[in-house]
């Protein structure tokens, strides 16, 4: 067994670095868990990212996806001219391949539990989608970032 004696050069004890922290009050745990608390309140804030967006799809009698009209913000990020994409997202654009899918059933034990079914698909320019069916409501999604 070894053991290890000597202290690294410099070490010393650990300072936080956040601005406006302040050390808590270790003899009074309730006042040190009151300001710990009310310390992350105010540095920490979350919103957020990649929210679904609805879109319309017309599905064909195995309720599989065929066309998908994207909404016209979505126009920024293609690498098509501006004036062509904005025809492009208002007209429905066809499905050329389901590359992948897959369901997903989560929290059945809340109030509003989560039934979808995800395709990853190809449409026109080989432009490549993550969209899903929320189940539990028949409606479309674009899963925008995936």
């Amino acid at each position: 067994m070894v053991s290890h004696t000597r202290k690294t050069p410099g070490a010393g004890s650990l300072r936080s670095v956040r601005p406006g922290f302040t050390k808590p009050d270790l003899k009074n745990p309730e006042l040190a868990a009151r300001g710990a608390l009310n310390q992350g309140a105010q540095s920490v804030q979350f919103r957020s990212l990649n929210l679904p967006v609805p879109i319309d799809v017309v599905e064909n009698n195995l309720e599989r996806p065929i066309s998908v009209t994207l909404p016209s913000s979505s126009s920024g990020r293609s690498r098509q001219p501006l004036s062509e994409t904005k025809s492009l997202s208002l007209t429905n654009l066809a499905i050329i391949a389901i590359n992948d899918l897959w369901q997903v059933d989560d929290e059945w034990w809340r109030e509003r539990p989560i039934s979808r079914r995800y395709y990853q698909i190809t449409i026109q320019q080989d432009r490549r989608l993550t969209i899903f069916k929320d189940q539990l409501h028949a409606q479309w999604y674009w899963q925008k970032g995936g």
